[in-house]
């Protein structure tokens, strides 16, 4: 079997009051992941770092994420292409996603990873300062990486990075009038530039030091940056036009130049130049709408609705409802503003009373109705 050349062995030149090189390869080989092992379930064979033919098409793995992930087919398109692009012809995967609260930028990242199944971590950029101040240090974020890999280096050095609320960390992220030393800002957005850009890095083990390879890391930045359309819309010389206001009218989604970013916007935006001349790549999501809230529901391999449909088949109870209810369910969720994370609260909250009664009766019921209002009033409903 041919080794992967994209995988970078392991080297590390002796340096004083550190541990013998024997602990460094003993502590490889214990926490060494057998091949095969935690590879998901999904009926094709699994992302594999030794053999590049046992890579899947990349229309499979785009169709399962987007079984997850509904309403954002150009994301997935464009992150399926980037990992194949690292994977096959080793380019540097740096990237940002830009989008509003619950539009599915976690969502994706984590299907894709899972569907992959590679090795990753997700960090909040807000938990993180800079070296030698109180709070976790860039370090820890490959610490963490490396503990979610099982303690494989060599999955943890091909796994996923991926950096959440990222812009809180530039000027404008911060808000107005920061004054003082920066210590959780750019100096964090400094301390990360080695590791964006490939370079070894140190991390601690059981109180030993280990060097962490990031060359082949896939690392994805997000944020909403919010404000920043307001950049993009000041250089189009357009009128703004925010996330909730887009989210209202779907034909802001099928226009290309809204959909665009440019690293003039994020170098305005605060980030600095170091940072954003590594960067690859810039993705977009789409703004979650009432059309896009109706096919979660109804499409979507992880739906609530679904489960408690299913829930209910299980109990020999057939779920109706009328013909407007999954909009009103989309409505009463995009009225509060976080997206599509909050579907699932609106769900459970239809559910709550009906649930209660199917298992509080003494009679068998077999149909359970659900009725107009009843994101209001969670008892509009009858059972038969």
């Amino acid at each position: 079997m041919q080794k992967n050349k994209n995988i970078i062995p392991f080297t590390k030149p002796p340096m004083p009051n550190e541990f013998y090189e024997s602990d460094e390869e003993e502590l490889r080989e214990e926490t060494q992941i057998a091949s095969g092992e935690d590879t998901p379930s999904s009926g094709y064979i699994p992302f594999s770092l030794d053999e590049k033919e046992a890579l899947p098409r990349i229309s499979d793995i785009e169709d399962c994420v987007k079984e997850v992930v509904v309403g954002q087919d150009q994301l997935v398109k464009s992150v399926a292409t980037s990992l194949y692009n690292a994977y096959y012809m080793n380019i540097r995967c740096v990237n940002i996603i830009i989008g509003g609260s619950g539009t599915g930028k976690t969502l994706t990242m984590e299907t894709f990873c899972k569907e992959m199944g590679l090795a990753y971590t997700i960090e909040s950029a807000t938990q993180y300062t800079q070296e030698g101040y109180v709070g976790e240090s860039v370090n820890t974020m490959l610490s963490n990486l490396f503990k979610n890999a099982g303690k494989d280096f060599r999955k943890a050095e091909n796994g996923i990075l991926v950096i959440d609320e990222i812009g809180k960390k530039t000027t404008k992220g911060r808000g107005k009038g920061h004054d003082g030393r920066d210590i959780s800002g750019e100096g964090v957005l400094d301390s990360l530039l080695p590791v964006l850009s490939g370079s070894p890095m140190n991390i601690t083990v059981d109180k030993k030091t280990f060097q962490f390879e990031t060359k082949n890391l896939k690392i994805f930045l997000m944020d909403a940056c919010s404000g920043i359309q307001d950049i993009k819309e000041k250089r189009l010389g357009k009128k703004t036009i925010g996330f909730v206001e887009a989210k209202k009218d779907e034909s802001e989604i099928l226009s290309p130049e809204k959909s665009i970013y440019t690293k003039e916007d994020l170098l305005e935006y605060g980030f600095i130049p170091e940072l954003v001349g590594r960067i690859n790549k810039i993705y977009v999501t789409n703004p979650i709408t009432t059309e896009t809230l109706i096919r979660i529901q109804q499409e979507s391999k992880d739906s609530v609705f679904r489960m408690y449909e299913r829930g209910l088949r299980n109990l020999g109870i057939e779920l109706k409802v009328y013909p407007d209810f999954f909009k009103e369910v989309a409505e009463a969720t995009l009225d509060y503003g976080t997206g599509a994370r909050e579907l699932e609260n609106t769900t459970n909250y239809v559910f709550e009373e009906l649930m209660h009664a199917v298992y509080d009766s003494e009679n068998r019921i077999y149909v359970a109705e659900l009725r107009e209002g009843i994101t209001k009033d969670n008892s509009n409903f009858a059972l038969y």
